[in-house]
């Protein structure tokens, strides 16, 4: 087989793994919730504090805070655009996440976000990640790539996130290939800013299984929403 077919056969595997596998558990969960009692299998709650207060910029020139998440399940990670080494894989899976609830989004009851945060933002300026994100198909609306304040970026990377985060470049040793230390790990967050997963960004079947818990996320919310509107109905 040509290195085309290999690769095509790799991508389709790929987009059935990301897409057909989580919508057929998207409509198995809808299914089972109009029509059984039986409850969800909830999403244990990682962190003891919600995200705290922040100010990012993002590759389109808006102010990202704390506020700008409220009300929405967020996926988030780290990267840097030079990166030789797991930023790509990352970046691809982020895409086909981002494809995948875009083919679905009337499906969804919570509005969603897709947050990357850079390590290197001496480097990577609005204008730089501005042109990575064009380059790599990235939706403003719904995914944003931020850059800020240095030490801001690591506090919330390592102290909120709990992910490693280091600056290597300080080093004697300038033959690093990667410069830079940071986690491959996708995050999910619920709509109160709580941590309820990690999810290894470069292995298409942890994304995979991000996706269906992000459904899951979805479906309690809409119970949620539905039970307070019952009970303010009764009042």
């Amino acid at each position: 087989m040509s290195n085309n077919g290999i690769r095509y056969q790799t991508m389709s595997i790929v987009v059935l793994v990301l897409l057909v596998v989580p919508l057929s558990f998207f409509f198995y969960f809808y299914f089972l919730h109009k029509t059984t009692s039986s409850p969800l299998k909830l999403l244990p709650t990682l962190s003891q504090v919600s995200i705290p207060n922040f100010e990012f910029q993002a590759h389109n020139g808006k102010t990202i805070t704390q506020d700008s998440l409220a009300g929405k399940i967020v996926i988030a990670d780290f990267f840097f655009t030079t990166c030789p080494g797991i930023c790509p894989r990352m970046t691809s899976n982020m895409k086909l996440l981002q494809d995948s609830i875009e083919h679905n989004i009337s499906k969804f009851h919570s509005p969603i976000r897709l947050l990357s945060h850079t390590v290197n933002p001496s480097i990577d300026s609005l204008p730089v990640l501005a042109a990575f994100a064009d380059l790599n198909g990235v939706n403003p609306k719904m995914w944003w790539m931020v850059t800020g304040n240095k030490d801001s970026l690591y506090d919330i990377c390592i102290n909120f996130y709990k992910l490693p985060a280091m600056d290597l470049t300080s080093t004697e040793d300038s033959t690093l290939a990667e410069p830079f230390v940071h986690s491959e790990r996708f995050v999910l967050l619920d709509r109160d800013g709580f941590i309820r997963g990690y999810y290894d960004g470069t292995d298409s079947a942890s994304v995979a299984q991000l996706f269906q818990d992000l459904i899951v996320l979805d479906i309690v919310n809409a119970n949620q929403d539905k039970k307070k509107m019952r009970e303010s109905l009764k009042r």
